[in-house]
C-alpha cells in the first residue's frame, strides 16, 4: 500500500505542466511572438507560432512570454474647439496600428507582462495614444470648419503623414489613418441645409423657366403659322376681288340683270322689282355675290 502511494505521487509529479524531467508544454499562437524568460532574463531568439517544451528545470522553471503582433483597428474620439470659427466640432479618427517588428526586443525590455502576455492595449496607451491625440488636435486646429468639410480627404492624408512621422522609431507603426464621423456644429449644419435648400429652389426655378420658355416658343410658332395662314387667305381673297372687279362691267351687270328677271319670271315666287331698282347697289351686290360663288366652285 505504501509503495503504491509513492508510485502515484511520482507519476503525478511527472505529468505536471512544469516538471524537472520533460519541461512545460507551451504554445505561441498565430499573430503572436514569444520569448522565453529564464532566471537570467529573456533568451535572445524570438519564438514564432509553434508548440514546444521548455527546458527541464529543478529549482527555477523558465516561462514563455507572448507579445500580440496582430494589426489592430483603433478609434479616437475628439471634441475640439476650432479657433477660426470659435465653435466646437466633434469627429473621430480611425486607424490601423501594428507592432514595429524592429522594436520587439525593446518592448520586452520595457513593458512588464501580465499573466504571461504583453497586451497590445498596453503598448498603444503607452506609446501611441498620447502622441496621436496631441498631433491630431494640433493639426485640426489649423483649419476652419468649412475647410474640413471641403477638404476631408487631403486633411486625412496630412494626418496620416504627420502622425506616422511622429511615431517613427517607436514600438508601434500606423498603417491607415483618417477622419471619420465628422459632426459639425448645429449652426453650421443648419446654414448648410439652408444653402442646399436655396440651391434646390434655384434649380427648380431654372427648370420651370425652361418649361415656360419652351411653351412660349411653341405659342410664338403657332402665332406665326396662324398669321401666315391669314395672310394667304387675305391674299387669295384680294386676288379674287381683283379678278371680279376687272370682269364685272356695266354691260355684264345689265346682262346679268336680265338673267335675274328671266328667272324671276319663270319662278312661281314672283317678286315685283321696279325697273329703276335694277341699277341699285343692292341688286348689283346680289349679282356680284352670285359671281363669287360661281368662281369658288
Amino acid at each position: 500500500m505504501y509503495l503504491r502511494s509513492i508510485t502515484l505521487i511520482i507519476a503525478s509529479f511527472l505529468v505536471t505542466a512544469c516538471n524537472p524531467f520533460f519541461g512545460e508544454k507551451v504554445e505561441v499562437p498565430p499573430a503572436h511572438i514569444g520569448k522565453v524568460l529564464t532566471k537570467d532574463g529573456y533568451k535572445i531568439d524570438n519564438v514564432h507560432p509553434s508548440r514546444f517544451r521548455l527546458d527541464t528545470c529543478v529549482t527555477y522553471c523558465d516561462s514563455l512570454i507572448l507579445l500580440e503582433m496582430a494589426d489592430r483597428s483603433k478609434t479616437e474620439k475628439f471634441k475640439l474647439f476650432m479657433p477660426k470659427d470659435q465653435l466646437n466640432m466633434k469627429f473621430d479618427v480611425r486607424m490601423t496600428v501594428a507592432v514595429n517588428s524592429e522594436k520587439i526586443d525593446e518592448i520586452y525590455e520595457k513593458i512588464a507582462p501580465h499573466k504571461g502576455k504583453i497586451i497590445f492595449e498596453t503598448l498603444y496607451s503607452t506609446y501611441a495614444r498620447p502622441i496621436i491625440r496631441d498631433k491630431v488636435r494640433q493639426i485640426m486646429a489649423e483649419y476652419s470648419i468649412n475647410e474640413v468639410a471641403s477638404s476631408r480627404e487631403s486633411i486625412s492624408n496630412e494626418l496620416f503623414d504627420k502622425v506616422s512621422k511622429s511615431l517613427e522609431g517607436s514600438s508601434l507603426t500606423i498603417k491607415r489613418f483618417g477622419l471619420a464621423d465628422v459632426q459639425f456644429p448645429e449652426v453650421i449644419t443648419k446654414a448648410k441645409e439652408a444653402a442646399a435648400e436655396r440651391r434646390e429652389q434655384i434649380e427648380r426655378e431654372k427648370a420651370q423657366f425652361q418649361i415656360q420658355k419652351v411653351q412660349l416658343e411653341r405659342a410664338l410658332e403657332e402665332a406665326k403659322m396662324t398669321r401666315e395662314i391669314e395672310k394667304e387667305r387675305a391674299e387669295a381673297t384680294r386676288e379674287v376681288n381683283n379678278i371680279l372687279a376687272k370682269s364685272v362691267t356695266d354691260k355684264y351687270l345689265s346682262y346679268r340683270s336680265l338673267e335675274v328677271l328671266e328667272k324671276i319670271a319663270d319662278s312661281k315666287n314672283k317678286v315685283f322689282v321696279p325697273l329703276e331698282a335694277l341699277g341699285t347697289i343692292g341688286l348689283q351686290q346680289s349679282i356680284f355675290k352670285d359671281e363669287v360663288r360661281k368662281t369658288n366652285r
